[in-house]
């Protein structure tokens, strides 16, 4: 079948957290791909600045730029001259 399964692993990962008056849960499936491709983060308030992120990067037929992204997002966010601002 190619890049896709004969039947979906539904699977499910998921991860709770919180921090500040932030609190989340993620939940991932892998579904028909192979592998799982996708990425998530979570991030409760940064470096104590009242800041939260939260984001999921699809793999798009490959999970390296997902991870990287996954891997990078915070340490490039809190070097931006923007974020050292708030």
């Amino acid at each position: 079948m190619g890049d896709f399964l004969s039947t979906p692993n539904k699977t499910k990962e998921s991860e709770t957290g919180e921090g500040g008056n932030v609190r989340y849960v993620a939940c991932g499936m892998q579904g028909w791909r192979r592998s799982m491709e996708d990425a998530h983060i979570a991030y409760c308030n940064i470096d104590n600045s009242g800041v939260s992120i939260f984001g999921v990067f699809d793999g798009h037929g490959g999970k390296e730029v997902a991870l990287f992204v996954k891997n990078h997002f915070k340490e490039e966010l809190v070097r931006l001259p923007s974020f050292k601002q708030k």
